[in-house]
C-alpha cells in the first residue's frame, strides 16, 4: 500500500528544533533564579485540600484527586479512585475499575501528563484500560469537564490528564519510599502480592525519580444465567423462520404464542490471573537560568488470563427452540411485528439437548512505553515557551481458546459420529437418547441451573466416563501493534495591562499507526480413504470433512461419510493426570461436582490443539485485520483575562486529521468447518479520509466574595474515531442446521448454516461532535471545606450507534438461502445529555478533642440522556451506560497518626447495551442498581514506617441484568470481596 508521508522525527531532527528555538529565546535576557517552595502532601486531610486548591483555581470546570502519599492514591485502582469525582462511573473488568465514563458518556480523552500515550489495554481509542496501569505510578488525576483551547481536544464530556510525580516537586536530597502488601479475595482464596519501590534525588540543578511496580492478582467474578446476551430469540410456533419451531410449545390448544429464551445457561466459574509490572522514570535538570529540560519514560507490561470453567445447557441452536416449560408465564402481549403473544419467564425446564462442560481461556500479552521530553523556556521577559516530544510503541497479543466436554451423548440433537460401522452417538458413553431436564430459576437472589439430582441410575456428573472432548477450536487471536509520535510546539506571552493577562498559542503535530492481524488455528485433515486434505477449525467429532461413502452431498455422518473423529475418541479419562478438575464452585451457589478440562491447560493454543489434532498453523481473518494511519495537524490560540474579581479564558483550538485505511479484500475460503471469513487476502482496499474541526471554548470565574466562586463554561467539542470501528470487516456467525430445518430446506442436518453477522468496521463513521455549556457555583468556607453546585449540558451533533439491517449471507455452501440479521455501526444524528451535579467536602476539624480528626465527603450526579431510539414499548432510550443518578459518600478520620476512611458509590440502573433478538425489535438490556462499599485505614507508626489495610466491595455487590422488563432477569456478573494488609516505608 502507498502510506502517506510519515513525519516520524529522529533525534538529530529534534536537536535541530530544539537549536533553532533556543536560539530565539536566548535572546532574551535571563533572570534570577526564584527560591521554590516545595509542599509535601501526605494523608486524607492535606490530599483534599491539595485536590480543592487545584479545582479553586482551575481554569475551567475541574475536579481533582491527589496521591495521600508517594504511591497512594485513595483507591485501589485509578479507576476505582476516579469514581470519587462527581459525574464519573466506571465499568469493572473481573471487579476492578477498567473504564470511565464522565457524565454517562465513554468518549473521555485520557492524558499523560497533559498529552496523549499508548495504553496497550486499548490501542484503537483514546480512552486507556485502566487495569494495565498500576496506581502507584500516578501522583494525580485531574478531570476537565468544560474545554478550554490549549488542552488537547478528544473527549466529548471530559479529559482525564493523569499526572506522574516530577523530581523538582520533591524536597531537596534523597528521597525514597517502597510498600509491600498482600491480598485475599473472598471467593478466589489466593493471597496476591504487590511491591513498590520509589526513588528519588533533587540536587541543586538536576533531580531524576524512578518508581517500579510490581503486583499479581487472582480475582473471582462468576457469570450466571444467559451465557450471551446476544443468543437469544422471541420464537413463534408454526412461523416460517429458520428457527421457528412447528408445534404448540405451551400445550394451550393453538399456534399464536412465542416464547422468548436464550440459546444458552449456565453457571461459569470465571478467574482472571494478571501480572502487572509498571516504571515510570522521570529526569529534570535546570540548563540556564532560562531553559529547563526533562525527559520521562513510562513503562507498563500485563499479562493476564481470564479462565472459565462453565456448566451449560443449550439447545444446540438447529431444530430445538422449544426446548422450554416455563413454570411462570407472564404474557407481554401481542408485541411482535407476527401478532404471537410473547411469554417470558423465570423459572424454566429447559429440555436440553446439549449439555457441556465448557473450559475455556482468553489469555493478554500488553507492553507499552511512552517517551516523552521537554524543553521550557522562561525568561525574564513577557514571553516563554515550551517544545515537547513524544514517541510510544505498544504492542497487545490475545488469544482464545475452547474446549467443549459433552456429557451428553448427541443423539438428541441429531449429532453422531462415524467410525466406519455406520453413524452412532458423538459421545457414546453420555447421557442420551433425551435431552436432559435442567431446571434455570431467576426467581431468588442468585440465577441457578440445576441439573437433575440422578440420571441413568447416578448423580448427575459424577461419572467421569460420561464426558468427551466433541469440540474444540482457537478463534478470535489477534496481534495489535501501533506506535505514536507527537510534537508539540507551546508559547505564551504575557500583558502589563488592565484585563488581558496573556495570550497562548501553539501547534501539534502527530501521527498514530495501528494493524491488527487477526487468526483462527486451523488443524489439516487428510481423506481417510482418498486423496484430499482440507484445514478446519472447528474441530467438531460429529462433523464430516469429506464425502468418504461416494453419495455425493455435504459430507454428513448421517449419511454414511466418516467423522473428523472417527479414529480420535477424547475422554476425559483418557487425558493426562492433572487435566481434568472437579469443580462444585459457582460462587454463591453449589451443586453436585462436576468434572472441567483445567483451562491452564488452554493458554497455549497451538499446544492445546497440536495433541489432539497436529499441525496447526495459522489461519488469517482478512476481514478482521488491517492497518489505519492517523495523522492530525492543530494549532490552538487562547487568551487569558483577569479582573479585581474575575478571570476568564477565550480562544479556539483548530485540528486537521488524515485517515489512511486500509482493509482487506476476502478472497476463496481457507478452510472447512469454520466461518467464511477465514479466507485469502486478496488485496487491500485503501480508504482516504479527511476531516477539520473548529473548537472555540470560552471559561469564566468570578469571585462573587472571598469565599464563593461562579464558574460557566461554553465549548465545541469532539473525539477522536477508535480505529477499529473505521477498519474492522464483516464476521457472519454459523451453526449446525439441524435435522428439522434440513428436512424443511433439502439440505444436509450438518451444514453450517448463516444464523447472523456483525460489521465490524464502518469507513465512512464521522466522529462524535457536541457543543458544551456549564454553570456551577462553588463555596469555599475553609481550606479543607467545599460545597458547590453545578448544571451541564451536552448537546450532540454528531454521534455513532449501533443499528441492525437485514441482508442475505451465504451458508457454509456457498449458498444464499435466507436474510439474517447484521448488527452494525452507523452516523446519528441529535441526543443530549443534561444534568446536575452537588458537591460537599468538609474536614471538621473545628470539633473538640479527637473529634477534630473528621471528616467527610458526599456528591451527587443527576444526567439525563436521549439517545433517539425506543424500546420495545415505545420508550426513549438512554445513551448506553449512562446511569440517571450516581452518588458518592465518604467518611473520614485523621488524627495521631491513624488513619481511617469508609466510602460508598451508588449507580442507579443503567443502559447495558440494546439486543436485537432474533423476531423481536430493539430490547433494552438494563443492568440493576449498585452500591459498592470500601474501606481503608492506616496507622503511622512513626515517620517512616506505616501499617495499613484496605477493603473493597465489602458487601460482595453483584451486577444483576434484565430485557426490557423489570421481571425478566437474564444474568448477573457476582464480584468477591478483596481484603488487603500492607507496610509502607519512606526515608
Amino acid at each position: 500500500m502507498n502510506n502517506k508521508r510519515s513525519f516520524k522525527l529522529s533525534l538529530i531532527s529534534y536537536a535541530i528544533l530544539a537549536g533553532v528555538m533556543s536560539s530565539h529565546a536566548l535572546a532574551v535576557d535571563g533572570q534570577s533564579e526564584e527560591e521554590l517552595e516545595v509542599i509535601e502532601v501526605r494523608g486524607i486531610r492535606a490530599s483534599t485540600e491539595k485536590s480543592l486548591n487545584t479545582k479553586r483555581f482551575a481554569d475551567g470546570v475541574v475536579d481533582s484527586i491527589t496521591a495521600e502519599d508517594i504511591g497512594k492514591l485513595p483507591d485501589a485502582t485509578i479507576a476505582d479512585s476516579l469514581q470519587r469525582i462527581p459525574g464519573i462511573q466506571i465499568r469493572r473488568s473481573a471487579g476492578e475499575g477498567s473504564t470511565i465514563n464522565v457524565r454517562g458518556m465513554p468518549q473521555v480523552t485520557t492524558l499523560l501528563n497533559g498529552e496523549q500515550f499508548l495504553s496497550a489495554g486499548s490501542l484503537t481509542k483514546v480512552q486507556p484500560d485502566f487495569t494495565d496501569i498500576p496506581s502507584s505510578l500516578v501522583g494525580a488525576m485531574n478531570v476537565m469537564k468544560s474545554p478550554t483551547a490549549d488542552t488537547l481536544a478528544g473527549g466529548i464530556s471530559g479529559t482525564v490528564d493523569l499526572q506522574t510525580r516530577k523530581p523538582f516537586d520533591l524536597a531537596e536530597g534523597f528521597t525514597g519510599a517502597a510498600s509491600i502488601e498482600a491480598a485475599r479475595g473472598s471467593y478466589s482464596k489466593e493471597t496476591d502480592p504487590k511491591a513498590m519501590v520509589f526513588a528519588g534525588y533533587n540536587g541543586d540543578k538536576f533531580a531524576v525519580l524512578a518508581t517500579l511496580s510490581k503486583d499479581e492478582v487472582t480475582l473471582a467474578n462468576y457469570r450466571l444465567g444467559a451465557t450471551n446476551h446476544g443468543w437469544v430469540g422471541a420464537v413463534p410456533e408454526s412461523g416460517e423462520c429458520w428457527y421457528c419451531p412447528q408445534t404448540d410449545m405451551n400445550g394451550d390448544g393453538d399456534t399464536n404464542d412465542a416464547e422468548y429464551t436464550y440459546v444458552s445457561y449456565g453457571m461459569v466459574n470465571r478467574f482472571t490471573d494478571r501480572e502487572r509490572t509498571g516504571a515510570n522514570v522521570s529526569f529534570q535538570a535546570q540548563l540556564s537560568e532560562s531553559f529547563e529540560l526533562s525527559a520521562d519514560v513510562f513503562y507498563t507490561k500485563m499479562d493476564d488470563a481470564d479462565r472459565q470453567r462453565g456448566l451449560m445447557a443449550d439447545n444446540a441452536w438447529g431444530g430445538h427452540w422449544q426446548w422450554q416449560d416455563q413454570h411462570d408465564p407472564i404474557n407481554r402481549g401481542e408485541i411482535l411485528a407476527s401478532g404471537h403473544s410473547l411469554y417470558t419467564a423465570q423459572d424454566i425446564t429447559l429440555n436440553a439437548p446439549r449439555v457441556v462442560a465448557h473450559s475455556e481461556s482468553h489469555t493478554n500479552k500488553r507492553k507499552s512505553t511512552n517517551y516523552n521530553i521537554e524543553l521550557v523556556y522562561q525568561g525574564d521577559g513577557p514571553f516563554s515557551g515550551k517544545m515537547r516530544f513524544i514517541t510510544a510503541d505498544a504492542s497487545r497479543s490475545h488469544t482464545e481458546n475452547v474446549a467443549q466436554g459433552y456429557l451428553t451423548n448427541g443423539l438428541a440433537h441429531g449429532l453422531r459420529r462415524n467410525e466406519g460401522n455406520g453413524p452412532i452417538a458423538v459421545n457414546p458413553g453420555g447421557y442420551g437418547p433425551n435431552t436432559v431436564p435442567m431446571r434455570f430459576d431467576f426467581t431468588g437472589k442468585y440465577a441457578r441451573l440445576t441439573p437433575p439430582v440422578s440420571l441413568e441410575g447416578e448423580a448427575f456428573g459424577s461419572n467421569i466416563n460420561r464426558y468427551s472432548v466433541t469440540s474444540t477450536y482457537s478463534e478470535n487471536n489477534y496481534d495489535e501493534d501501533a506506535s505514536l509520535d507527537v510534537l508539540r510546539l507551546d508559547g505564551e506571552y504575557e500583558f502589563d495591562r488592565d484585563h488581558l493577562n496573556a495570550m497562548r498559542f501553539g501547534v501539534r503535530f502527530s501521527e498514530r499507526d495501528i494493524s491488527r492481524d487477526q487468526y483462527v488455528l486451523l488443524a489439516p485433515f487428510n481423506n481417510p480413504l482418498g486423496e484430499g486434505s482440507v484445514n478446519v477449525m472447528w474441530k467438531d467429532q460429529g462433523l464430516a470433512a469429506f464425502d468418504t461413502d461416494g453419495s455425493g452431498g455435504t459430507p454428513s455422518a448421517s449419511a454414511g461419510d466418516l467423522t473428523m473423529g472417527h479414529d480420535n475418541l477424547i475422554t476425559f479419562a483418557s487425558l493426562p493426570e492433572g487435566w481434568v478438575q472437579s469443580v462444585s464452585d459457582f460462587g454463591p451457589n453449589s451443586i453436585g461436582s462436576i468434572y472441567f478440562i483445567d483451562p491452564k491447560q488452554l493458554d497455549d493454543p497451538f499446544a492445546f490443539q497440536n495433541r489432539f489434532y497436529p499441525g496447526n498453523v495459522r489461519g488469517m481473518v482478512p476481514g478482521s485485520s488491517y492497518k489505519v494511519t492517523e495523522q492530525t495537524q492543530s494549532l490552538y490560540w487562547r487568551a487569558d483575562f483577569t479582573g479585581d474579581n474575575y478571570q476568564a479564558n477565550a480562544g479556539f483550538q483548530y485540528i486537521k486529521t488524515d485517515l489512511e485505511i486500509a482493509q482487506n479484500v476476502i478472497g476463496d475460503s481457507i478452510c472447512t468447518n469454520c466461518p467464511g471469513t477465514v479466507a485469502e487476502d486478496a488485496g487491500d482496499v485503501i480508504t482516504d479520509k479527511s476531516f477539520s474541526d473548529f473548537l472555540p471554548s470560552f471559561n469564566l470565574s468570578v469571585n462573587l466574595s472571598d469565599d464563593v466562586v461562579y464558574r460557566a463554561a461554553w465549548g465545541k467539542t469532539m473525539t477522536k474515531l477508535d480505529l477499529q470501528q473505521i477498519a474492522g470487516g464483516l464476521t457472519i456467525s454459523r451453526t449446525r442446521a439441524g435435522d428439522d430445518l434440513a428436512a424443511r430446506e433439502g439440505i444436509s442436518p450438518d451444514l453450517l448454516i448463516a444464523t447472523n453477522a456483525t460489521m465490524q468496521g464502518n469507513p465512512e463513521l464521522n466522529p462524535w461532535r457536541a457543543e458544551n455549556s456549564d454553570m456551577a457555583v462553588e463555596w469555599y468556607f475553609s481550606p479543607s471545606a467545599m460545597a458547590s453546585i453545578g448544571i451541564f449540558n451536552i448537546k450532540l451533533a454528531s454521534f455513532i450507534e449501533s443499528s441492525t439491517w437485514l441482508q442475505a449471507m451465504p451458508d457454509g455452501d456457498e449458498v444464499v438461502r435466507r436474510e439474517v440479521t447484521v448488527n452494525g455501526l452507523v452516523n446519528g444524528a441529535g441526543g443530549t445529555m443534561s444534568g446536575a451535579e452537588f458537591s460537599y467536602q468538609q474536614a471538621f476539624d473545628f470539633l473538640p478533642g479527637m473529634w477534630s480528626g473528621l471528616g467527610a465527603s458526599f456528591n451527587y450526579t443527576y444526567s439525563d440522556s436521549e439517545s433517539g431510539r425506543t424500546d420495545l414499548d415505545g420508550e426513549p432510550l438512554p445513551l448506553e451506560d449512562n446511569s440517571k443518578e450516581s452518588a458518592n459518600a465518604v467518611l473520614w478520620y485523621e488524627k495521631s497518626g491513624f488513619q481511617f476512611r469508609l466510602a460508598a458509590n451508588y449507580r442507579s440502573k443503567r443502559l447495558a447495551e440494546i439486543s436485537v433478538p432474533y423476531g423481536m425489535g430493539d430490547t433494552a438490556i438494563w443492568t440493576e442498581p449498585t452500591t459498592y462499599i470500601d474501606i481503608s485505614a492506616s496507622y503511622d507508626v512513626d515517620d517512616n514506617f506505616t501499617v495499613f489495610m484496605s477493603g473493597s466491595n465489602l458487601t460482595e455487590e453483584y451486577e444483576t441484568n434484565y430485557a426490557q422488563w423489570k421481571d425478566n432477569r437474564i444474568s448477573q456478573n457476582i464480584y468477591e470481596r478483596r481484603l488487603t494488609f500492607g507496610l509502607r516505608a519512606r526515608w
